[in-house]
């Protein structure tokens, strides 16, 4: 394989996998009402626990102004809070509620059938080597990034 079909791949499968993400977890989070963007909030929250809008942007590489955005819908619809950071009141944190963990937990249980069919199809070791190619994938690139700076 030469550079230019290596750069090509990493584009292609890219953009394929952000797709059939997409196209993977819609329907569940679309079936509480939610959109990608909002499922993914409440997911990161849900995974670790209270955060601020900036981190909260930055795991989930949105624009912080985005973020907020769709935190103020969420707390309209009951699913986290908001609030002012005590020692800086700039800072803006946000939680799940207990209805936002609920709704996660039963996010979660539905997805983890649908992936839970495909591990039991491919074995536990497919599941290992994806995850080890996309780590070495992820420090290369990591890596070239490191090159631009």
């Amino acid at each position: 394989m030469n550079i230019s079909d290596f750069k090509y791949a990493i584009l292609e499968y890219t953009r394929k996998i952000n797709e059939n993400t997409n196209k993977s977890f819609n329907p569940v989070f679309a079936e509480y009402g939610l959109t990608m963007l909002q499922g993914r909030i409440l997911m990161e929250l849900f995974h670790f626990g209270r955060l601020s809008i900036g981190n909260l942007a930055e795991s989930i590489n949105a624009a912080g102004a985005n973020v907020s955005a769709m935190c103020k819908k969420l707390e309209k619809m009951g699913y986290l809070y908001r609030f002012r950071d005590k020692e800086d009141e700039r800072v803006v944190q946000v939680d799940l509620t207990e209805k936002g963990r609920e709704i996660l937990l039963k996010i979660n249980g539905k997805l983890n059938e649908l992936i839970s069919r495909e591990f039991s199809r491919e074995g536990e070791e497919a599941f290992y080597e994806i995850i080890r190619g996309l780590d070495k994938l992820n420090k290369i690139l990591e890596r070239i990034v490191s090159l631009n700076q």
